[in-house]
């Protein structure tokens, strides 16, 4: 397991565990937060927990398969640039081919062009890296997405506590004991549900832009040496001749 997802992993239990020793140490006579939060759930609070589950999942997914050795593995680049260096475009391909890297989709992409030149087979680089770069962006778009929802539902939430709480006082909350109690379960309905909303944000926004990040640095260093290795052809001399690997790839 990468150290990222160890380390997500390892700051939730964290928090649960500090949750629950806060109620324990409170006593009975004074609430945690952990029992305030609970106490204070509606309908709009499940829909921002379900939303930071759904979260957490892209979260643990994106660090677990957007990794070095899932986009540019050093030692497959290594192997790629032996062949390239022996002109052995065909064994390169056959190498790559089985491998559903980030690197090696852009070089198969590129290596049954080489009939064309090298500049076809740059052109050919980079439209594939464009094209699985985006797929990659869409997926964590979703972080984005819901950590734009997150403040949107919390602040659902908030209303209808608001609705609860001002209904409360319509019914004389100010001097009546039960109304007053409703009054103050709808104010705290309110605050709870701002602070579930405000946190998906932190954490779908927040994650959504390492994420990006991560995206952008791996695929720019995979694509630049792809392109590297395919200089190689440009740059070598002539007399090897190249096999024509364009009909058989």
């Amino acid at each position: 397991m990468p150290r990222q997802a160890r380390w997500l992993i390892a700051i939730g239990v964290l928090s649960c565990t500090v949750a629950f020793a806060q109620t324990e140490a409170d006593g009975p006579q004074t609430r945690s937060l952990w029992a305030i939060v609970l106490d204070g759930l509606e309908w709009p609070g499940y829909l921002v927990i379900a939303g930071s589950v759904a979260t957490i999942m892209l979260i643990v997914e994106h660090f677990l398969t957007v990794r070095r050795s899932e986009i540019a593995p050093a030692e497959q680049i290594k192997k790629a640039r032996q062949a390239i260096e022996r002109r052995d475009l065909r064994g390169c391909h056959t190498m790559l081919r089985s491998s559903r890297t980030f690197f090696a989709q852009v070089m198969t992409a590129a290596l049954p062009h080489a009939a064309h030149g090298v500049d076809a087979m740059r052109s050919t680089a980079i439209e594939k890296s464009s094209e699985l770069g985006g797929r990659m962006y869409r997926k964590v778009e979703y972080l984005n997405i819901l950590g734009n929802l997150g403040p949107l539902m919390g602040l659902l939430g908030t209303v209808l506590g608001m609705i609860f709480a001002f209904g409360a006082l319509g019914d004389g909350g100010s001097e009546g004991g039960g109304q007053g109690g409703q009054l103050a379960r709808g104010i705290s309905l309110a605050l709870v549900n701002t602070l579930l909303g405000l946190t998906l944000a932190v954490l779908g926004i927040g994650f959504f832009g390492a994420c990006r990040n991560r995206i952008e640095a791996f695929t720019t260093e995979a694509t630049v040496e792809a392109l590297d290795l395919l200089e190689y052809l440009r740059a070598a001399p002539r007399g090897y001749g190249d096999p024509p690997v364009a009909a058989e790839v």
